[in-house]
C-alpha cells in the first residue's frame, strides 16, 4: 500500500532544470535509489563537488548580494527546492519498499493472531482507533458485558460503584504510517474517501482477525476513531473535510461491521487527550476507580499520579491538585456515575517534538541569506559534530520573533522556498548548553508576562497558567511521563525512575558525542533517521519539564511505555471513558443474554430488557450530559 506524494512528471522536470542550472545532474542524496548505492566517501565527493560548483556559479554572476541578477538567486531557490522534492520523493520510494516488507510480516501477524487471538467468549468489546500526527494505531479491548442480573448489581450501577474496565493485550494493537492528516492534501472527495478507505483497510483486517470468533456480535461492538494533534495543525476545512471522508467510509457496514456513529471519529481537543493521559496512568496503577465511586468530587484520594505526554505535534500535562486551588484549565472527569475529579489540563498544540523540531529549523535560518542558507550552511549545534542536515519549513517569523505561517522573506530572496536550508555542525561534537537554550526558546516564556502579572507568577510557558506542581505527598505521587519522553529516556539509557539532574548529565554525554559515536551509542533504539536528532530530542524534554513544566532538579518523573503490563495513554483512559457511557441492560439471574446489536442499537434476545422507567430516565439524562460534554470540547 503507496500513497505517492510526488508526480513521476514533476520529477522528470525538476531533472532538467538541475542540470541547465550546474550543468550536470544533480547530486545524490543520502538516500539511495534503486539498485545503486555509493559509499559513504563517493557520496562526500560528490557532495562537495557539487557544492563547489554552486559556489563557482554565484561568484560568476557576482555573489548573493548582487541585486541586479535577481533571477539568478531565485534560480538557485528554486534548484534548492527541486532537491528537497526529490528526496522526498526518495525517501517515499524507501518508505514504500518497506511497507511491502512490513505487509508480509502483518500478514504473518494476521495470520497467527487468527489462530490464536486469546479472546474471552463471555466477554464484550470495543477498538479504539489512535490517529496521532506520525501514525494511525488500532486497539482491541475487552470488559463484561454491560449487563445487570439483580437488585443488588442495579443498585451499585445507579450510586457509581459498578465500572466497567477495559482490558487489552499487545498483541490486539496494530499500527500504521503515516499519519491521518497526511490526506489533507487530497483535494477531490472520492479520490480522498478512496485513500482513507485503502489506509484503514489493514487495520480493519487486523481487528476482524481478533475478533473473527464472534462475528454474529461485530455489530455491538463500537469502534471509536479519536484523532489528536496532526489533525489539530490543520485548517479548520481541511480537518472537516478528512473527518467527514472518515465517517462517510466508516458508516458503510461492508466496510466496517462494528457499531459505529458518525460522532465516533472526530477530532478530540488537546485537553481530552491530556485528561484521558491521566485517567489511563491512574486506572492502571489502581488509584482512579475506588476513589471514583459514590458521588460528588474526589477531595481526598488515597494517591493519584501526573501525566506526561509529548506527542509529535503536541505536548500534554495533568494533574490533581488536592488544595482544588485551579484558577483556569480546570476540567471535571467523571467515569459513569461515579464522583468527579477536578483536574488541571493542558494542551499546547505545535510543542510536540515533530512539530518543535520544524520551528527549530525555522528559528535557525530565520534572517539567513541565500548563500548562508544553501552554500554556506547553517550551524546547529544540536547536531553531532560533522553532521549535515537538508531541511525545509513552511514556517516564517514576524518582527516580533512570533512564529506565522504568512510569508515574511528577504527582499533579496524572490522565490517562495525560503524555508530550504543546510543545517550542519562543523565541529567535533554538539553542544547541550547552546542547543538547551535554542530549545529553551522554542517555549516562548517570554509570553508569559501577563500570565505572570494576572496569576502572580502562577505560569508554564507560551503565556499559560499552571498551578504550581503538586509536592509529592500522601494525594499525590511523582508523574508518569510517556510518549517521546519514554524514547529519550530509553536513548539515553535513564533508569524509568530519574531525577532532573540525571536527564541533564545523561543528556550533556550524548550531545558531546561526534556522529559516529552517537550512532555506535544509539544501536538498535532509535530508528536510523532520527539518531542526529537525540540531542535536540533530549535537550528539548530537559527544557520542556524544568524550564516549561517546573521541575526542579531533585525532582524525579518515571517514563514509562508499559506499567503493570499494559500500554500507557491518553487512548486507555479514552476508551475507559467510552465504555462508561454504554447503555446498561438488566436480565434476571438465570436469563440468556444475547449482546447482538444493530445499528440503531436494539437490543436482542427475548428476555432482555431496559431498566426501569425511573433507572433509564437517569441514564438518559447522563448519557445526554455526557455526549453534550464531549461535543462542547471536541473540534468535530
Amino acid at each position: 500500500m503507496t500513497f505517492s506524494r510526488i508526480p513521476v512528471e514533476a520529477h522528470e522536470s525538476w531533472v532538467g532544470h538541475l542540470k541547465r542550472v550546474v550543468g550536470e545532474e544533480e547530486p545524490m542524496s543520502s538516500y539511495s535509489t534503486g539498485n545503486t548505492r555509493r559509499s559513504k566517501g563517493e557520496e562526500q565527493n560528490r557532495q562537495e563537488h557539487y557544492h563547489d560548483r554552486i559556489n563557482r556559479y554565484l561568484k560568476s554572476h557576482h555573489s548573493h548580494h548582487h541585486v541586479d541578477e535577481p533571477t539568478e538567486l531565485a534560480a538557485l531557490e528554486q534548484h534548492a527546492q527541486e532537491v528537497y522534492l526529490e528526496r522526498e520523493q526518495t525517501m517515499q520510494a524507501q518508505h514504500d519498499k518497506k511497507s511491502k516488507k512490513h505487509a508480509k510480516k502483518h500478514e504473518k501477524k494476521l495470520r497467527a493472531i487468527y489462530q490464536d487471538p486469546g479472546i474471552h467468549k463471555s466477554t464484550a468489546h470495543g477498538i479504539m482507533v489512535d490517529a496521532g500526527s506520525t501514525g494511525t494505531r488500532l486497539s482491541v479491548y475487552e470488559f463484561e458485558p454491560r449487563v445487570l442480573h439483580n437488585e443488588r448489581e442495579v443498585e451499585e450501577a445507579v450510586s457509581g460503584r459498578k465500572l466497567s474496565y477495559p482490558g487489552t493485550e499487545s498483541r490486539w494493537t496494530d499500527r500504521l504510517r503515516p499519519g491521518l492528516a497526511t490526506f489533507a492534501t487530497i483535494e477531490d472527495e472520492t479520490e480522498l474517501e478512496d485513500a482513507i478507505r485503502e489506509y484503514f483497510s489493514g487495520l480493519m483486517e487486523f481487528a476482524l482477525s481478533v475478533l473473527h470468533s464472534k462475528e454474529s456480535d461485530l455489530a455491538s461492538y463500537p469502534i471509536y476513531i479519536r484523532a489528536t494533534g496532526g489533525m489539530r495543525t490543520l485548517t479548520r476545512s481541511d480537518r472537516a473535510r478528512v473527518i467527514n471522508s472518515v465517517r462517510t467510509v466508516f458508516s458503510n457496514e461492508t466496510f466496517c461491521p462494528f457499531q459505529f456513529e458518525d460522532e465516533y471519529a472526530r477530532v478530540i481537543s488537546g485537553e481530552e487527550e491530556a485528561i484521558f493521559g491521566w485517567a489511563g496512568v491512574n486506572f492502571v496503577l489502581g488509584t482512579l476507580i475506588e476513589d471514583s465511586e459514590g458521588a460528588g468530587t474526589v477531595l481526598n484520594p488515597e494517591q493519584t499520579y501526573g501525566a506526561l505526554d509529548l506527542g509529535g505535534a503536541s505536548t500534554q500535562i495533568s494533574f490533581f491538585e488536592p488544595t482544588q486551588d485551579i484558577m483556569s484549565n480546570l476540567f471535571k472527569l467523571q467515569i459513569g456515575q461515579g464522583k468527579h475529579w477536578n483536574l488541571y489540563a493542558h494542551s499546547f498544540l505545535h510543542y510536540g517534538m515533530n512539530a518543535a523540531k520544524d520551528r527549530l529549523n525555522a528559528l535557525l535560518i530565520n534572517g539567513k541569506s541565500t548563500q548562508e542558507r544553501l552554500v554556506d550552511g547553517v550551524h546547529n549545534p544540536c547536531l553531532p559534530g560533522g553532521a549535515t542536515l537538508d531541511v525545509h519549513t513552511e514556517i516564517h517569523f514576524t518582527p516580533l520573533g512570533m512564529e506565522t505561517w504568512n510569508a515574511t522573506v528577504p527582499s533579496d530572496v524572490e522565490s517562495v522556498s525560503y524555508g530550504n536550508a543546510i543545517l550542519k555542525n562543523e565541529g567535533a561534537v554538539g553542544n547541550f548548553e547552546e542547543c538547551a537554550r535554542l530549545a529553551t526558546s522554542l517555549l516562548h516564556k517570554e509570553q508569559n508576562s501577563w500570565c505572570d502579572f494576572s496569576h502572580r507568577d502562577d505560569c508554564s510557558f507560551a503565556g499559560v497558567y499552571q498551578p504550581e506542581l503538586p509536592a509529592r505527598s500522601q494525594e499525590v505521587g511523582e508523574f508518569l511521563a510517556f510518549s517521546n519522553f519514554y524514547h529519550v529516556w530509553d536513548f539515553l539509557e535513564l533508569p524509568p525512575r530519574s531525577s532532573m539532574a540525571d536527564l541533564k548529565n545523561a543528556a550533556e554525554i550524548a550531545c558531546a558525542l561526534g556522529r559516529d559515536e552517537v550512532r555506535a551509542f544509539a544501536g538498535d533504539r532509535v530508528e536510523e533517521e532520527l539518531v542526529d536528532h537525540m540531542c535536540f530530542h533530549a535537550s528539548y524534554a530537559w527544557s520542556m519539564l524544568t524550564a516549561g513544566y517546573g521541575f526542579k532538579d531533585t525532582d524525579y518523573v518515571t517514563a514509562t511505555n508499559i506499567v503493570k503490563g499494559k500500554k500507557v495513554g491518553w487512548h486507555l483512559g479514552a476508551m475507559m471513558y467510552e465504555i462508561n457511557t454504554l447503555p446498561w441492560t438488566y436480565a434476571s439471574d438465570g436469563a440468556h443474554i444475547s449482546h447482538a446489536h444493530s445499528r440503531d442499537h436494539a437490543i436482542g434476545g427475548p428476555n432482555t430488557i431496559y431498566f426501569s422507567a425511573i433507572l433509564a430516565a437517569i441514564g438518559a439524562i447522563v448519557s445526554i450530559f455526557a455526549v453534550r460534554s464531549r461535543r462542547q470540547r471536541s473540534l468535530y
